[in-house]
């Protein structure tokens, strides 16, 4: 099995490769599959893209699915089809139009965009604008973001809280629902909060919170309606 190695600008057909290197502009046609995906610059891949690793620095575009162990992409990670990876590490920009999935971690440091769901153990993301048109699942959910669209939360521990560099944009924090074991949040907007334990600040805006367990609510936190849930 070959490598594929592309410097400069280059254009390849899809197939079985045991390595590619992408330095400069790439674009490969139909399906790639491949041990190690690694490089910088821009690239595209017209199909599918199956590796063990992936680990870019610059720009991704995969017009199907994205399949991996682990993918590391400093830059920008466009997938119009699903992505199925156990550990995501992005610093920058993460687009996906279908789902994600059987992941470990998902780590960013920037921002992402989501038109499906989200699956994983643990997701963190840290000072970019996060959406996600579905739901979000997972057992530790950590956001420091002021840019937040989210459909739906199921987690068991969920933090929310500013990033460490204040964005200049305008607070935008829209959650449709959250529902987990326990919460703690600087700033939140949400319908509907279902929770064992809460813990939220004075500028936090909930329509219905549901809880059973602890209950912290700061001066100037506003809930319209408060529902204790007897064991």
């Amino acid at each position: 099995m070959e490598d594929l190695k592309i410097s400069g600008y280059g254009k390849a057909n899809g197939g079985n490769f045991k390595k590619i290197v992408i330095t400069g502009f790439g674009e490969i046609f139909e399906d790639a599959i491949c041990s190690d995906f690694h490089g910088s610059g821009s690239v595209k891949i017209r199909g599918k893209l199956q590796t063990e690793n992936l680990k870019y620095n610059g720009d991704v575009s995969v017009d199907n699915n994205l399949i991996t162990n682990t993918c590391d992409v400093t830059g920008k990670l466009s997938v119009k089809g699903n992505i199925i990876s156990n550990n995501i590490s992005i610093f920058g920009d993460i687009g996906i139009l279908g789902n994600c999935s059987n992941s470990n971690f998902i780590k960013i440091n920037g921002n992402l965009s989501c038109y499906g769901n989200i699956t994983c153990e643990s997701f963190k993301l840290n000072g970019g604008s996060i959406s996600i048109n579905e739901e979000l699942c997972a057992e530790i959910v950590e956001i420091k973001s002021t840019q937040i669209d989210i459909n739906e939360i199921h987690a068991t521990n969920v933090v929310i809280s500013k990033p460490f560099i204040l964005s200049m944009k305008k607070k935008h924090i829209n959650i449709n629902e959250i529902e987990c074991t326990s919460i703690v949040a600087a700033q939140l907007n949400c319908k509907k909060l279902c929770a064992q334990n809460v813990k939220l600040s004075k500028n936090c805006i909930v329509d219905t919170l549901e809880y059973s367990g602890n209950l912290d609510l700061e001066d100037g936190c506003i809930i319209k309606e408060l529902i204790k849930i007897e064991k």
